[in-house]
């Protein structure tokens, strides 16, 4: 059934990994755990770490490149994540600084430590290139949560002040793999921090997971959200409905019971996503074009608003255009001009009618074919009402980006339809919460939400251009081989792709998908990569402190 979760509790304190991951996860890391505490008393000075911070990467399972736009998402955290061992040295003196050891399990992220006043972390610097880069991800999230510690935390009176903070740090989730192994590391990072300070009860996960969004985006990512919430919020067997406006707020959902089971595979595609180097051309691209979308929607639909902060995103567009025409009363005004709208409110709901009513505003914009094609800056600054400096400012001094056209109408109809399945998807689970009266009906529910899936990969692939031809030629592996629904999950440009497929169709899924897809394009891979590399999994909890 769907819960409501307390966004303003602390991290929690977990007594035992059954806590955490499933029983067949907790027989796969059990080992993995003790393996670490005895690995980090080896490296540092033989004495074992006083707590382990955890934080799980995610699959997206429906709802993407939306969360930076305002508009909610459907993930679940899975069962890989990010590990680190902690051991926390305390002043037994007035102190002025703290000193930070980082060491990883993996040798090609080389030991690094760096150092802070506690009144400042001005000196704590960012490193741009080198093998000591990956520190960078733990020392945003230092940076970020100083200012939000308490004054009793940080001053020079406090007995439990840290002077050292030695970490070791052990990962199962593939980087660049699009499971967001980035947001766990700061997620997990920041908890370390919490915890070594004191102040893991001081500070809920509503807070740190708005700090941790915005510490990410200083190592040049436009984060939305997403990854961070649900590394943070989510809790055993469920899935999350994530909500930003107007505040961040997390429902857990299970997925409907049926039989027989359903599950989620993961396929990694092995092609490396890296988005802070391709971020100019891909995602932070795909940022600004929504943001000129949003002013373009804006300036159409005469909005008093259109160049206020209010309308700087699509849902924020979205939220002017009905306040300034009426709110819900509105709705009825658009149905009586769309049966699509009516449609839309019978079955889903006043929010989907919203959406779609915004999507249509979006054809009525982009009419014709001239204006649906990637248009140059020159046609952008007349659709928005932004030129020369003033465009420069607005769209162009956040991020860098590279190009010389842009896609309004593809990006704009993307993140209205995608909206759309997402509020579809969850309704769909709320509706079907008790088992099904018979297995047909079961396989009904899950073929609805598999093509709810299959329709966001497709709005993916041609709406947003994210995808690559090894996505597209795992899903139609996976089409052909038992899945229901199939989708790119994260960024896109290569990482993983999600699966919903019964649980007796799970293993000729994966062998087919070794025999079709690894064995020809990566023949090298070892039994374990393969077993890393294609998965199924089922939704884990989230980021905890565990005592040693």
């Amino acid at each position: 059934m769907s819960t409501t979760l307390k966004v303003s509790d602390p991290v929690p304190l977990v007594g035992s990994l059954d806590e955490i991951y499933s029983p067949a996860g907790v027989l796969k890391n059990g080992q993995r755990w003790d393996s670490l505490a005895t690995k980090f008393a080896s490296v540092f000075s033989g004495s074992k770490p006083d707590f382990i911070a955890r934080a799980p990467g995610r699959v997206n399972l429906i709802g993407e490149h939306i969360d930076y736009v305002g508009f909610s998402v459907f993930p679940a955290a899975i069962e890989k994540d990010i590990l680190m061992a902690t051991r926390v040295t305390y002043a037994d003196s007035p102190a002025d600084k703290v000193e930070v050891v980082l060491k990883n399990t993996t040798e090609r992220f080389v030991e690094t430590t760096f150092a802070s006043e506690y009144h400042s972390t001005d000196g704590v610097q960012l490193l741009n290139e080198g093998d000591e880069r990956w520190a960078n991800y733990f020392k945003v999230a230092f940076k970020g949560l100083h200012s939000h510690l308490p004054a009793k935390v940080l001053d020079e009176k406090n007995a439990k002040r840290p002077v050292k903070i030695e970490v070791l740090v052990d990962g199962t989730i593939p980087p660049e793999s699009s499971l967001s192994s980035s947001a766990a590391m700061t997620t997990c990072s920041s908890t370390v921090v919490l915890e070594a300070f004191g102040a893991r009860e001081l500070i809920d996960r509503k807070e740190m997971a708005e700090v941790a969004i915005e510490s990410e985006r200083l190592v040049g990512v436009n984060s939305g959200g997403m990854d961070q919430s649900a590394s943070i919020f989510s809790i055993p067997n469920h899935a999350l409905y994530i909500s930003f406006y107007p505040t961040l707020e997390v429902q857990p959902t299970r997925l409907p019971p049926s039989t027989p089971d359903h599950t989620f595979v993961i396929v990694n595609t092995l092609v490396v996503s890296d988005k802070k180097v391709t971020g100019p051309v891909n995602y932070n691209l795909r940022v600004v074009e929504t943001r000129m979308a949003a002013r373009a929607l804006a300036k159409y639909l005469g909005l008093k608003a259109a160049k206020d902060a209010s309308c700087k995103d699509l849902r924020g567009v979205l939220e002017t255009y009905f306040n300034e025409n009426g709110g819900s009363g509105h709705i009825q005004t658009e149905m009586e001009n769309s049966a699509a709208v009516k449609e839309t409110l019978d079955r889903s709901g006043e929010e989907a009618a919203r959406i779609k009513v915004l999507e249509e505003k979006v054809e009525a914009l982009y009419s014709s074919s001239t204006l649906q094609a990637a248009l140059p800056r020159s046609e952008v600054e007349k659709l928005t009402g932004y030129s020369g400096d003033s465009f420069d400012k607005e769209f162009l001094s956040s991020f860098p980006i590279r190009a010389d056209a842009f896609e309004l109408y593809k990006r704009s109809k993307h993140v209205f339809t995608e909206a759309l399945r997402v509020l579809q998807f969850q309704a769909l689970c709320k509706q079907h919460q008790t088992p099904a009266s018979d297995e047909d009906d079961g396989k009904q529910v899950y073929s609805q939400l598999g093509a709810l899936m299959d329709g966001s990969q497709t709005s993916l692939r041609d709406l947003y251009s994210c995808s690559c031809d090894e996505l597209n030629q795992v899903i139609d592996i996976a089409k052909r081989n038992g899945s229901l629904g199939s989708r790119l999950t994260g960024a896109g440009w290569g990482g993983c792709t999600v699966h919903l497929v019964p649980k007796p169709k799970v293993e000729v899924f994966i062998s087919a998908m070794r025999s079709q897809y690894y064995a020809k394009k990566f023949p090298e891979l070892t039994k374990e990569q393969l077993e890393d590399a294609c998965f199924d999994t089922q939704p884990a909890g989230g980021a905890c402190v565990y005592k040693v």
